[in-house]
């Protein structure tokens, strides 16, 4: 006897074992926050409290969540309460279409919310292919949830009307999580940050090793609302000012001096001499999933172990529980880019079918989205040990990219890349000037008279508010390519014919079609061995199956056929390619009606139909 587990019992048995290891609108210039918690409260810490009082950060919003309403505005960002509302909002409009549910809890006890598109009338879920979207990894990379809410109301406005989204929609399952690191974005809407901060959740780390957390973080010192660069002009620093006063370049070795930089806005609160080494937080994200996971001191950011972090190990179970998800989307920023793994090491290992397939779609994308550039993420960007595309693709085979939103254009030069200069130029041109603060003097606490100056948080790594819905159209376009990609099979007519020479014998003829551009399963998911295989059945009450074969381009050849099989109505074909067709034959005897099923574990199902006289 050949034992067989259920289809989804190696993802079910997996998430079961991870469960028991794992108990567990002001004016912003250059952008538009739809709404915030209000102003940030002053906590200073001595002398700083004076200066917070004196002139208090702005409130981010001036709406409620209350007050969200259809069709989302895209001309600005939604705060973690107005993404919630949006959410409410979509699932009451469109209950047939939409489902919301929390897949797990932040580490500062916010749901991490997924909902589910599909159409229950044509069929169950978990019988379809399914896409996971998600954005906002990084708390400070927050256009991946405005892309994630425009997806989600595309597909469900535009269902009734729209053949290709209805075709989608009936065909597949869309899981979408528009900010899977609530935490982080909560505080960079609240809390004065730089362009690059809050990017972990909100776990307290000793980032700095001295025992201590969060200790030193980064400070508003004039209480404007961001925490920009510091330096101070020395005759003996390592840099120097050029045609362009807002950049600062390093001297050569026969200049003097002009500036030492001091960092980011702050103070050295412990004493160590260094500033805002130890803000709050410290694992990252998109640094804590099990493929190729390292240790802190090899990989920063990693966190004690794999999935440590509440988050992380929600989103894996997510997708542990839900085996017909055949491909993911992730979308981060910046820089214009459709990142496909591995991350951690190069392309050898890879089956050569995986890379074509990811070749064809990252060509595509770059047709979608002007300006971006498809790339192997540690051939042609950097090293990434536990990254979150690494373990969808390389440990449980699903086709991934992660898209990296936005770049600030343009290259006024032509070099090929856009570097600062081009960068406040275009600052100047298209934001007035708003995305960056001119130096200013300031009269530090500690350091004395220094200057203050430099791009604020709502710039470099996120789209003005008049180019957000561009990009998110535009990324929801590829997504939706994406998700038309999957594997999506089909059973063409019933073939019969009478076997010469055996009495009451008949062969019946199935082909077996995948039309999606993705095999039914990944070569990847082969070879280590996590696939399961396609099943072709065929049932009837008075019909038995004496033998069955399968046939594979080109078809009409001799075939071996197996007799004695333990489950002869029911045969494992393995994979079928993208956009081709396999062929099942089976003997078989006796009268009536009779019913072939086809079931893939990531190519969702297909019924035919037949009669034997």
């Amino acid at each position: 006897m050949i034992a067989r587990l259920p289809i989804a019992a190696p993802f079910a048995a997996a998430a079961a074992l991870l469960g028991a290891l794992f108990v567990s609108t002001v004016d912003l210039g250059p952008v538009r926050a739809q709404d915030g918690p209000g102003p940030v409260p002053a906590a200073g810490r001595g002398p700083l409290d004076e200066r917070r009082a004196a002139k208090p950060p702005e409130p981010l919003g001036t709406t409620g969540a209350d007050d969200v309403r259809l069709p989302l505005d895209f001309h600005g960002y939604y705060s973690f309460e107005r993404m919630e509302a949006a959410l409410r909002a979509l699932e009451k409009t469109y209950p047939k279409l939409a489902s919301l549910r929390v897949m797990g809890h932040s580490y500062e006890g916010r749901p991490l919310w997924v909902m589910e598109i599909s159409n229950p009338e044509t069929g169950p879920a978990d019988g379809k292919a399914a896409i996971y979207i998600d954005g906002n990894t990084h708390g400070n990379e927050v256009q991946g949830t405005e892309v994630c809410l425009f997806t989600l109301q595309y597909l469900l406005s535009r269902y009734p009307e729209d053949p290709f989204v209805k075709r989608l929609v009936d065909e597949r399952v869309f899981y979408v999580a528009p900010s899977v690191n609530p935490d982080g974005r909560v505080s960079f809407f609240r809390d004065p940050n730089t362009a690059h901060s809050s990017r972990s959740n909100r776990r307290p780390y000793d980032n700095d090793g001295d025992g201590l957390v969060e200790e030193d973080g980064y400070e508003d010192l004039d209480g404007d609302g961001e925490v920009l660069s510091m330096r101070r002009r020395n005759p003996l620093g390592a840099y120097r000012t050029g045609d362009e006063p807002r950049i600062m370049r390093r001297r050569e070795r026969d200049e003097a001096g002009e500036w030492e930089r001091l960092g980011s806005e702050g103070i050295d609160n412990d004493g160590d001499g260094r500033v805002n080494e130890d803000p709050p937080g410290g694992v990252d994200l998109n640094r804590n999933f099990p493929s190729n996971w390292k240790p802190r001191h090899i990989q920063g950011g990693a966190g004690e172990y794999p999935l440590s972090e509440p988050e992380t190990r929600a989103t894996a179970l997510f997708i542990l529980g839900r085996p017909n998800i055949a491909a993911v989307q992730s979308y981060h920023n910046v820089g214009g880019m459709i990142l496909r793994p591995p991350a951690s090491q190069g392309d050898q290992g890879v089956p050569r079918e995986d890379i074509g397939v990811y070749d064809a779609m990252g060509r595509r994308g770059e047709r979608m989205l002007p300006g971006y550039r498809y790339m192997q993420t540690f051939e042609d960007l950097y090293r990434v040990h536990g990254g979150f595309l690494e373990w969808t693709y390389m440990g449980l085979g699903i086709f991934t990219f992660t898209n990296e939103l936005w770049q600030m254009p343009r290259d006024y030069d032509g070099d090929g890349r856009v570097d600062e200069k081009e960068q406040l130029r275009w600052n100047d041109e298209m934001l007035q000037g708003r995305g960056f603060v001119p130096w200013k003097p300031f009269d530090h606490p500690t350091l004395g008279p220094i200057e203050l100056g430099g791009w604020r948080k709502w710039s470099r790594r996120i789209p003005p508010a008049w180019q957000l819905e561009d990009v998110c159209y535009r990324n929801c376009m590829f997504s939706l390519y994406h998700a038309d990609a999957m594997p999506k099979v089909a059973l063409g007519e019933p073939t019969i014919r009478d076997v010469p020479d055996a009495p009451g014998v008949r062969r019946v003829t199935i082909r077996c079609r995948n039309d999606g551009t993705m095999p039914t399963t990944s070569g990847m998911a082969r070879r280590i061995q996590v696939a399961t295989g396609d099943l072709v059945r065929l049932t009837g009450l008075g019909v038995r199956v004496l033998a069955r074969a399968v046939a594979r381009p080109p078809f009409g050849l001799s075939n071996e056929m197996v007799v004695d099989a333990p489950r002869p109505w029911e045969v494992d074909v393995g994979h079928i390619p993208g956009r081709s067709e396999i062929e099942v034959v089976f003997l078989v005897a006796g009268r009536g009606p009779f019913r072939i099923e086809l079931v893939s574990e990531k190519g969702g199902r297909a019924v035919a139909q037949g009669r034997l006289e």
